[in-house]
């Protein structure tokens, strides 16, 4: 069985509670600069001296960051070019006559749109044609 080490120093009651009680850490994102900076200062400082890691191991972690930090931007900016494009397209349908076919029918309507709505937070997008939400999706005809 092995032995547990005895406990040296001097410990108090307030320092249990200064622990307890301690507010936790600020929720950083864990894919940000500086989180990585903090995970490759944590990295050296903890490595073993008599095998460092390589500088070219650096190196390939830095451009994997990068790459993953310019794909992040690059989904940011595609979402909102698409929220943009359906702002865009559902602003030129108002005032015309739209068909479309309502889901679980087959019978085609006609009505004017009347105004577009986004919805989930921007991600989609409706036309509200003669008072009834109609999914751009649906709309076969524009006249």
């Amino acid at each position: 069985m092995a032995d547990i080490p005895s406990v040296t120093g001097q410990f108090s009651a307030q320092d249990f509670l200064a622990s307890a009680t301690k507010k936790p850490a600020k929720n950083d994102d864990i894919f940000s600069s500086a989180s990585f900076l903090r995970l490759l200062g944590s990295q050296m400082k903890n490595q073993n001296p008599l095998e460092p890691m390589k500088d070219t191991e650096f190196v390939a972690q830095m451009a994997q960051f990068s790459q993953l930090e310019q794909i992040t931007s690059l989904t940011s900016n595609m979402k909102a070019l698409n929220m943009s494009s359906q702002i865009s397209q559902g602003a030129a349908l108002i005032g015309r006559e739209v068909t479309y076919v309502p889901e679980g029918s087959i019978t085609p309507v006609t009505g004017r749109v009347d105004k577009m709505v986004l919805e989930n937070g921007g991600t989609s997008s409706a036309l509200i044609v003669n008072g009834v939400r109609v999914g751009i999706n649906l709309v076969s005809e524009v006249h």
